[in-house]
């Protein structure tokens, strides 16, 4: 897909997507997580056409880049490309696991309405990830880049413990309404398992639950971290994301 490269002060981010020329038109802005393929999440652009959509790599995937991967500048950086591109329209935000960490620390005020897909909001207990990165880190020996995002999002450093990285402010800081999609297959106990689980823990589950902006949305039954790409998961997340638009186009 063509994309348009907007510069901010934090870096370049690569942008796919279609623009509708009326800024009264609503927006769907997407984020992915961390190592996607590199036109992940592009089939929303086709899925919505009667919406403006924008498709942000996670900086460090599909072209985009940032100085550091902190999750604060990679949010300060998209925060300015939003302002650049929406500065009337009515913004749905839509964060898939890692993206979700920037997504939901936005300020941009044309933001009303966020959806998030497999959001957690800490790393320490994502053991199945632990595993996962580590597997990739040693597959990529001469990724740097790969095992500074693991140590700065994750606390997945290349020796010893995990540090971990607490996101939990971001739900304490929420100020618009927010559907959560969630896995059906929990994240403990630590188990063996053929399938990538929910990385949502007891915990955020229980804060998001009764959290009184947040809406939780139950994937289909044995779904995981990656229902978003099974065709009964994709249909539901299609589903909030329509109700989401619908809902700013209502108001």
């Amino acid at each position: 897909m063509d994309r348009l490269i907007v510069q901010t002060s934090c870096g370049a981010l690569y942008l796919g997507g279609r623009l509708h020329a009326d800024p009264a038109t609503p927006a769907l802005v997407a984020m992915g997580g961390i190592w996607t393929p590199r036109d992940f999440l592009h089939e929303l652009v086709d899925a919505f056409p009667d919406v403006s959509v924008v498709i942000v790599p996670l900086p460090g995937m599909g072209g985009s880049l940032t100085r550091t991967f902190d999750i604060a500048t990679i949010t300060r950086s998209l925060d300015e490309g939003l302002a650049s591109l929406f500065r009337e329209t009515p913004l749905v935000t839509y964060g898939v696991s890692t993206g979700c960490l920037v997504t939901l620390g936005l300020q941009a005020p044309q933001i009303v309405r966020q959806v998030a897909l497999e959001p957690f909001f800490r790393t320490a207990p994502l053991w199945p990830f632990h595993v996962t990165a580590r597997e990739f880190l040693a597959s990529e020996p001469t990724n740097r880049g790969a095992r500074v995002a693991a140590d700065q999002i994750f606390g997945i450093p290349e020796a010893g413990a995990v540090v971990d990285r607490d996101y939990r402010a971001l739900l304490q800081r929420l100020r618009t309404p927010l559907d959560v999609i969630l896995g059906d297959l929990p994240l403990e106990p630590v188990r063996s398992l053929e399938d990538l689980p929910s990385l949502c823990s007891r915990e955020d589950r229980a804060a998001l639950a009764a959290h009184p902006r947040v809406t939780v949305h139950p994937g289909p039954p044995g779904s995981g971290h990656d229902l978003g790409i099974t065709p009964d998961g994709a249909q539901l997340v299609r589903a909030v994301l329509r109700q989401a638009l619908d809902a700013v186009r209502r108001a």
